[in-house]
């Protein structure tokens, strides 16, 4: 496959370097999956906070763009993250949920749970919405 038509469809080429994927989008919520592997984690071997942050801004992400008409996009412009607990086990799943959503701005939560069912983080986001060069 072409590095062209790849990128096209995926959603991003770092979501297919850690291997995370959308599982489920609903009129403003979203389900994101991340298996946990070698590579994401840190010395201590539990998950590295800056991907749990990812996996936030994943879920957030999706869940806004679950509500977007074709031709408009979104970027993160704030993200704010509270750590509750080390993350490990075999998979992470970010729930995203959209709060607010105007014209130019939206809001949304997202929790990253464990395969044991705790919350292992929370957090917040805000992102631009814009129309897309190419429409």
């Amino acid at each position: 496959m072409a590095m062209e038509e790849k990128h096209r469809r995926s959603v991003s080429p770092y979501w297919d370097y850690i291997g995370m994927r959308e599982v489920e989008l609903n009129n403003g919520t979203s389900i994101v999956e991340l298996p946990v592997i070698y590579e994401i984690t840190q010395r201590r071997g539990t998950v590295h906070g800056g991907v749990l942050a990812s996996l936030v801004d994943a879920a957030v992400g999706a869940a806004i763009r679950s509500l977007l008409p074709s031709g408009q996009s979104a970027v993160t412009v704030e993200l704010k993250l509270n750590y509750i607990r080390p993350a490990s086990g075999t998979k992470l799943i970010g729930r995203g949920k959209v709060i607010n959503k105007g014209k130019t701005i939206a809001v949304g939560e997202a929790q990253v749970i464990d395969d044991q069912g705790k919350v292992v983080a929370a957090g917040m986001a805000t992102f631009m919405i814009f129309a897309n060069e190419n429409g």
